[in-house]
């Protein structure tokens, strides 16, 4: 009869166990960042962050993730009153991307490029589409610029990375064509893609399209800094995806001659501020 064995642990053990506890650290994460998150803004050709300006109209980033975005809005565009889309999709491949369960019945689950609202001479004037075809980036800021132009990296501090929270911004449909072009040129030159490289974004004045916003490499990343920056990409997959919610209504306050006045949507809470570390 053979004799039972017990096997001592080995190298695979040990391996598997380092996997395992880098793949809880993004779980972990991902329920951290779950039910939305905060957004850079480029309303009216000006980068901001949590409603704050940045210096230069500028900012040094790790585009840890992209997508495809479509948004379809019903009705005259109200700055004063800003609406969740009618409906909107998600995806990484055009010919497959549906849209959302939660659009509006007359789309919710069709195919994006069969919608007659994603056709050629679909809006209301001109001879564009009805719905916006954009992306979706999510950031971790990777430095900051002050006043006068300076550049602040953030590069020898590996905790930044891992834990500074995703934001995301959504790229005006003008600007979509230029992140094309700079995705293909990371690749094609640097054989990197997006998370690979620290990136400079701009928001810069544009004669047709009133602003346009600019990609361009500052420098590839360091293999000491790729660990948290994949993990951070890892976790920004699970979570970029995150649906369009109904607007919260804040409780209406009544207004001078008794009117209530107009409820605000409600913002999200603050990001910590990254640390800044060494100038580049």
């Amino acid at each position: 009869m053979a004799r039972a064995t017990t096997k001592k642990p080995g190298t695979a053990v040990a391996n598997w166990d380092e996997e395992l506890a880098k793949q809880a650290e993004v779980a972990a994460a991902v329920e951290a960042n779950t039910g939305g998150g905060q957004f850079f803004s480029v309303k009216g050709g000006i980068l901001q962050f949590d409603g704050a300006p940045l210096p230069g109209n500028q900012v040094a980033v790790v585009i840890v993730d992209s997508i495809i975005e479509y948004t379809y809005y019903e009705g005259d565009y109200d700055p004063d009153n800003p609406q969740i889309p009618a409906a909107y999709a998600f995806g990484r491949d055009e010919e497959t991307i549906r849209w959302h369960e939660n659009s509006i019945p007359e789309y919710a689950g069709e195919l994006c490029k069969d919608s007659d609202i994603n056709q050629w001479g679909s809006a209301e004037t001109g001879r564009g589409k009805a719905c916006k075809n954009s992306r979706r980036l999510a950031l971790i800021p990777a430095g900051s610029y002050n006043a006068k132009g300076d550049l602040e990296m953030f590069d020898d501090d590996e905790e930044h990375f891992r834990k500074t929270p995703i934001a995301f911004m959504k790229l005006p449909v003008t600007s979509v064509k230029g992140y094309s072009t700079f995705v293909k040129q990371v690749s094609g030159a640097l054989r990197r893609p997006p998370h690979g490289v620290f990136t400079r974004i701009s928001v810069v004045p544009d004669p047709k399209t009133q602003f346009k916003v600019l990609f361009e490499v500052l420098d590839k990343i360091p293999n000491e800094l790729m660990g948290a920056v994949m993990q951070r990409h890892t976790e920004a997959e699970a979570i970029i995806e995150f649906p369009y919610t109904p607007m919260e209504e804040a409780p209406a306050k009544p207004a001078r001659g008794g009117r209530a006045a107009p409820a605000k949507p409600a913002r999200g809470g603050r990001a910590a501020p990254a640390k800044k570390t060494k100038k580049y």
